[in-house]
């Protein structure tokens, strides 16, 4: 298929380059840490404002956060299912399940999405990232807390305004009002949007690179019995989703490629916050991105 090894090689020598000039202490995790802040707060919302103020949404899209919501429960619940046959520590299951349950659409999913699928696919995304990002700002923090050893109790009402002031849903909202009022951006803005958008793949794949991880011996067989729930069995979840809900065909492949996804970076930030293992959380975000990223490569190259 035109451009797939092209693709492929740029999306390697990008991890990398990450994990070389990590390697060489040449960048920091706390950089890295600043690089995705940069992508999450102020080039993603760019994008995804321009997607959802240009792309028609019909009532079906309606469904999407639904379906998003739905699948992180849905993921949830086989990782719960799946930890208690395993031998883990409270810390550790706590971590297991979040990096189970939680998917990296913005970070992670939308470049990608948008380089296979364009404008209505990244539209698609965004709207199922509706429904895991309020899981994973709000409810995915009572998950963790209920697993951290000192119990501390967090605020419900903090964690559903944390999610309604991030720049990124921010930008949903405008973007929806804009397509709704009927505003026609400018051709140059749309330029503007392609150059953001590689700019955000090339900072977001070596910031990634830096995070990425090998399994220590102790982990090896939590790393992969997680690793089965977000690639094969998420897949499936995703797809029998879309099949329920009727979704077009399109949307049903956004919407597996989405299921796909490596667990989203708050799981680290959650980890910090309530104790959990921070360590395992980390080596299981590295070990899924280096799976996952060639995996979505492919099957976006292939459905595209």
């Amino acid at each position: 298929m035109p451009g797939l090894f092209e693709t492929v090689f740029e999306i390697v020598a990008l991890l990398s380059l990450g994990i070389l000039l990590r390697r060489f202490s040449m960048i920091s995790e706390e950089f890295c840490k600043k690089l995705l802040s940069i992508s999450i707060n102020l080039l993603l919302p760019i994008i995804v404002f321009r997607s959802f103020a240009a792309v028609k949404i019909s009532l079906e899209d309606c469904l999407l956060p639904v379906i998003g919501l739905v699948l992180n429960l849905l993921l949830l619940a086989i990782a719960f299912i799946a930890s208690r046959s395993l031998n883990m520590d409270r810390a550790r299951k706590g971590a297991f399940i979040l990096g189970c349950s939680t998917l990296n659409i913005g970070i992670i999913g939308l470049p990608f999405i948008e380089l296979f699928f364009n404008a209505e696919g990244v539209a698609t995304a965004s709207l199922l990232d509706i429904g895991n990002s309020l899981y994973v700002f709000s409810i995915a923090f009572l998950v963790a807390s209920g697993f951290n050893p000192s119990r501390r109790e967090i605020s419900l009402k903090s964690s559903f305004k944390g999610l309604f002031t991030q720049p990124y849903i921010l930008s949903i909202i405008l973007g929806l009002t804009a397509n709704l009022c009927g505003l026609r951006l400018p051709e140059s803005f749309g330029i503007f949007t392609s150059v953001i958008s590689f700019t955000n793949i090339v900072l977001m794949l070596i910031a990634v690179g830096a995070f990425i991880r090998l399994p220590s011996r102790n982990t090896v067989k939590h790393v992969l019995a997680a690793t089965a729930i977000k690639i094969p069995i998420g897949g499936l979840a995703g797809l029998t989703l879309a099949s329920l809900f009727g979704l077009n065909l399109k949307a049903s492949i956004v919407t597996v490629m989405v299921a796909l996804l490596p667990p989203a970076f708050m799981t680290i930030v959650h980890a910090s916050a309530e104790n959990l293992d921070l360590e395992f959380a980390t080596i299981l975000l590295g070990f899924t991105l280096t799976v996952g990223i060639p995996l979505i490569t492919v099957y976006g190259l292939l459905l595209s």
